[in-house]
């Protein structure tokens, strides 16, 4: 059994991120601050200002300040663009699990916003939903791989018998590890009996469908 790891130590740049993460978590400082942070990165900075400019927000082309872009996005969103960025930088990121993250958040956010939940958190969650497999990819190409291969209903336990736990845990046990809110890390991982945490899971199985993308959270 090997364990996965989910400090990013050693990444690229981490420090600044993982500063960063704690700028965003500390409620008196300001989005202005913020901002001159991740200006220092200019890769998260560009990721931010996508973020906050695509379909999610529906502001495209109106967000041109890097501070505005983060007061759109939200805390927990600069919290989870951050992370998911740490993540990539661990090592190679497959391109399917960006798209697939990317588009959870987008339709997590939507269909949260029509039910007159808050969008920004629905984004949020879908962009770090599937970190786990992200870092199970990183770490254990071999595996990810062999999970990649399984019938959905065979992963959650090829997981638990390669890694002790799902990857599902696994990302929850990330976020833990970053200080995000108990409440949104339940959602994220599909825990419990919240709204949030329904969603996600409909929008995974509804995107499996519609497309042939086949890595999901468990």
């Amino acid at each position: 059994m090997r364990s996965i790891e989910v400090a990013l130590a050693g990444v690229a740049d981490g420090e600044l991120l993982a500063e960063i993460m704690a700028a965003v978590g500390d409620e008196s400082i300001g989005f202005h601050e913020i901002a001159d942070l991740v200006t220092r990165d200019s890769v998260l900075a560009t990721e931010v200002m996508r973020v906050a400019n695509s379909r999610y927000y529906g502001l495209a082309g109106v967000v041109q300040s890097l501070q505005f872009a983060c007061s759109v996005v939200g805390a927990l969103g600069l919290r989870s663009i951050t992370l998911s960025e740490l993540g990539r930088r661990g090592g190679r990121c497959p391109v399917e699990l960006n798209l697939m993250s990317q588009a959870i958040a987008a339709k997590a956010g939507a269909v949260a916003a029509a039910e007159g939940l808050d969008a920004q958190v629905a984004i949020a969650a879908g962009l770090v939903v599937n970190l786990g497999l992200v870092l199970i990819a990183q770490q254990d190409p071999v595996g990810f791989v062999e999970i990649r291969q399984l019938p959905l209903l065979q992963r959650e336990a090829f997981e638990r018998e390669r890694y002790g736990e799902t990857n599902g845990e696994i990302t929850m046990r990330a976020l833990r590890h970053w200080n995000f809110p108990e409440a949104f890390i339940a959602s994220v991982g599909q825990q419990g009996d919240d709204r949030l945490g329904d969603i996600l899971r409909a929008v995974i199985l509804d995107l499996q469908e519609l497309t042939d993308w086949d890595i999901v959270s468990s």
